[in-house]
């Protein structure tokens, strides 16, 4: 099992992001959005990482870490900023 170069992992997290959130938004009724999303974003991810002759589990489980990473580095942030008395307010300026 080969593996994906870290630039390679950004690439497959952001289209597979992207197409995944796409399929989530244009979901057909009666279908949970969150799972067609999930599921169209693991296929997408694990077919590029094949296309790149990577492990598709490995790959979609450390692009899954990164965006959980990125996504805890957000909320990290946002909390530390609160706590210095930092809010987040939309102007009319």
């Amino acid at each position: 099992m080969a593996t994906i170069e870290r630039s390679t992992l950004m690439f497959i997290t952001v289209i597979a992001a992207l197409v995944g959130a796409w399929a989530a938004w244009t979901a057909k009724a009666g279908h949970d959005p969150v799972t067609v999303g999930s599921i169209v974003y693991g296929v997408v991810a694990g077919g590029l990482a094949k296309l790149f002759r990577g492990g598709a589990t490995a790959t979609v489980v450390r692009s899954l870490l990164l965006i959980v990473g990125g996504v805890l580095g957000l909320v990290a942030s946002l909390l530390l900023g609160r706590a210095a008395g930092i809010y987040l307010t939309p102007s009319t300026a």
